[in-house]
């Protein structure tokens, strides 16, 4: 068990305290399972458990997660202005993936949510009740993904591709005072498409790129949107700064090891939202650069500790220090 300290734009910089065991199945992809409690400087604070089994030879992969947490952030509105909010989240899923050979597989998920969300705002907190949707609900979840992964390495890849399809129907309930009020019933789909790449260029040096495309229906609740820098892991963005029903963005990374241990990257990246594919724009997006250092925590599996800096096109920076690698 370890403390992890981490920064995001929208809760805050924090520790995440976690146990994790990261093992291999003869002749299959890594697997894991962790525990782990964040707390940040908001107030926000997390407890989370996930496992990931992958076994006979790739064929099977087996996924079980719970969450319960209370997160603080504030919700960019129309004018520049933010509202801040209180929500507490409870749910959990499984994930069942079969593979048909080591490069192509089919996954299928079901997950359930409980979401109620606090405005610290006595005029919103006035409204009539039909004006204020999503402030209790419950979420249920069918998703269907297609994956093909022919990368070398699950969490440093030097060569390969890794291109992936989520499709997810939802039903919402809307309620208020726990439920002893029904507002609303509605579903909704949504879908994501995204494509890595990744190419050795000298024996230290990886140039890897990534695309991802986020398409929602308008029925969707504002936390399971789509927007640059919410689905997509872009840099230089605030995560709730840019939502939309759609979004389109790119980004690629230069990575360069110096050592065992240490390695730095350099990259960039656009991105651009809107209500419908004719519709995006980079007015509810831009682009943006940075550059970030590696710390290897485990050489057996590639397994990296990250800080990044970036800066986009509006002179905002951000830091972001993390678990892995971005894409």
């Amino acid at each position: 068990m370890a403390p992890i300290p981490f920064s995001n734009d929208t809760i805050g910089s924090g520790l995440t305290l976690g146990a994790g065991y990261l093992f291999k199945n003869e002749g299959s992809r890594p697997s894991a399972v962790g525990l782990a409690y964040v707390r940040t400087s908001n107030g926000t604070s997390i407890l989370g458990a996930a496992g990931n089994v992958v076994f006979e030879n790739n064929r099977w992969s087996l996924g079980l997660g719970a969450v319960d947490g209370n997160i603080n952030y504030d919700l960019p509105i129309l004018g520049g202005a933010e509202v801040p909010l209180s929500q507490s989240v409870t749910g959990g899923g499984a994930r069942l993936e079969y593979g048909f050979n080591d490069e192509f597989q089919v996954g299928f998920s079901l997950g359930y949510g409980q979401s109620k969300i606090t405005i610290d705002s006595d005029t919103i907190n006035n409204l009539p009740a039909n004006l204020q949707p999503d402030l209790d609900i419950d979420l249920a979840r069918l998703t269907i993904d297609v994956r093909y992964d022919n990368r070398n390495d699950t969490f440093y890849p030097t060569d390969g591709y890794f291109t992936s399809f989520d499709l997810s129907y939802a039903e919402v309930e809307d309620d208020l005072f726990d439920g002893k009020i029904g507002l609303s019933d509605r579903n909704y789909l949504k879908g994501i498409a995204k494509a890595n790449i990744y190419k050795g260029l000298t024996s230290t040096g990886v140039l890897a790129g990534s695309a991802v495309l986020c398409g929602t229906q308008r029925e969707a609740p504002f936390f399971d949107s789509c927007g640059v820098g919410f689905v997509d892991g872009l840099r230089g963005f605030s995560s709730l700064g840019a939502l939309e029903e759609w979004s389109l963005s790119a980004q690629i990374e230069f990575r360069q090891r110096l050592g065992k241990r240490i390695g730095v990257v350099a990259f960039a990246g656009a991105g651009a939202g809107g209500d419908g594919l004719d519709s995006l724009s980079f007015d509810n997006g831009g682009a943006a650069l940075g550059a970030g250092v590696r710390y290897r925590l485990s050489k057996k599996f590639g397994l990296d500790y990250s800080v990044d800096y970036a800066v986009n096109d509006q002179g905002e920076g951000f830091l972001y220090l993390y678990l892995g690698n971005r894409f």
